[in-house]
């Protein structure tokens, strides 16, 4: 029990040197769950010159509340989109913006903005956003950081065959991408990647972790007359794009499967099953030859032949692969990294909080004892700026079995289970409490 308490109290310190008083930080829950509507933009910034950026916004009209106006016969939605800039560490804004529109969205699904912000080649900077949504009367902050130090992913922008700017670096295989570069030299070099990368160990596990180098396959010129060029993508792996080959620094493309971020293959869906299976089940899933046979099989014997509830189980855990993989994908598929792998067994948190250094999960209430907190500190990675590391901890083993054990009982574990067992925990201090006086 006293090893207990002292895990419990190092995760709230560590907790508490990243993020500080968590009373002035925004609850983004929102961004992980579909359950807790807000709207939720893609941005992407491009140094396109050595004294300007673009931003790039796009945003889903269905993620605003729309009203039914009478006198034009219409929906509508009514937004504020404003930002500042400030350089790197100072506390004045060198640029703003500041965009309102009340727009009819019958006929629009989404809503593109271009904005020219004005900054300098060897600079850094912080754009703080606010999107207000007039109608909800809610607020959502973003922070973007804008590297003009050296060349970074955001000399580059991304384009589909349909020439449609793509905001995310996960792409299919057979893919062919056209990408813009504000360099104005003719060669560039692709540094080709294809490596294996397990999947997250159990937040228990508390041993020294030691970072994997990442070898190159293969280096090749990309020579272009223009400032576009193509990339076919045809081989699962990461293909980063540099200006010199002796560089690290440049724009990283993820290609995996046809169906990602989905998993609608069978040998896509069984290797996630690892998070709940014995090494002994896992084995005997991959020795059957028929894969499909060996998931309905494996789901089935979970919920003793009920069909109806092994379809809904199965339905739930994939999406939270799914969400997973579109959540948190950085050098690896995001059910593989820490994040996803906390997502896939207990799903969305109700709290999280973000900071420069890292991200906060609470499965409860906050400030109560016994919530449940996992705290995923901001890696450096030359490939991404997604990758988080859990900070695990001994304390995390008997909520972890509790979970598995749920999924192997045939039942998707989720913070309301997390929430039940903390007011169960509060009922036994009550009592407690009681029984002592008398």
């Amino acid at each position: 029990m006293k090893n207990s308490l002292l895990y419990f109290f190092l995760i709230l310190l560590l907790s508490g040197c990243i993020f500080g008083k968590k009373n002035n930080l925004q609850n983004r829950a929102f961004i992980y769950s579909e359950n807790l509507k807000q709207a939720q933009p893609f941005f992407k910034v491009y140094n396109d010159s050595k004294t300007t950026s673009t931003l790039y916004c796009n945003i889903k009209t269905s993620d605003f509340l729309s009203i039914y106006s009478s006198s034009e016969k219409q929906n509508k939605i009514n937004y504020i989109l404003t930002g500042n800039l400030y350089l790197d560490g100072e506390g004045f804004a060198v640029d703003s913006f500041s965009i309102s529109k009340n727009i009819a969205t019958d006929t629009i699904k989404e809503i593109s903005e271009k904005i020219s912000l004005q900054t300098k080649e060897g600079e850094k900077y912080l754009l703080k956003i606010k999107l207000i949504d007039n109608h909800k009367i809610s607020t959502t902050n973003h922070s973007i950081s804008i590297d003009k130090t050296n060349s970074n992913k955001d000399d580059y922008l991304v384009f589909n065959k349909k020439n449609r700017l793509q905001f995310s670096n996960y792409f299919n295989i057979s893919d062919s991408l056209f990408i813009q570069n504000n360099t104005k030299q003719k060669k560039l070099f692709i540094k080709y990647y294809n490596d294996y990368f397990p999947l997250a160990k159990p937040p228990f596990s508390v041993g020294e972790v030691k970072s994997k180098e990442i070898m190159v396959d293969k280096i090749f010129p990309l020579i272009s007359d223009t400032t576009f060029f193509i990339l076919p993508i045809n081989k699962k792996g990461i293909y980063q794009i540099l200006e010199n080959e002796n560089t690290e620094n440049g724009m990283s493309i993820l290609a995996f499967e046809n169906d990602f971020p989905k998993t609608t293959f069978a040998k896509d869906m069984i290797t996630p099953l690892k998070y709940i299976c014995t090494n002994e089940e896992f084995l005997q899933l991959n020795e059957i030859k028929n894969q499909k046979i060996a998931i309905d099989k494996f789901w089935l014997s979970r919920t003793k032949g009920e069909k109806g509830q092994a379809k809904k189980i199965i339905n739930t855990f994939y999406k939270r692969v799914e969400d997973a993989n579109t959540f948190f994908t950085s050098y690896k598929a995001g059910w593989k990294t820490d994040r996803g792998m906390i997502m896939i067994i207990f799903g969305a948190p109700n709290i999280i909080y973000q900071s420069k250094e890292g991200e906060s999960w609470i499965y409860g209430e906050k400030n109560n004892a016994f919530s449940l907190n996992f705290t995923f500190t901001k890696m450096e990675n030359k490939f991404t700026n997604n990758d988080y590391q859990l900070n695990r901890s001994l304390y995390f083993k008997n909520i972890w079995n509790t979970a598995q054990n749920a999924w192997r009982d045939g039942h998707a574990y989720s913070d309301m289970d997390i929430k039940e067992k903390i007011y169960e925990q509060e009922r036994r201090q009550r009592q407690s409490q009681l029984y002592f006086w008398y």
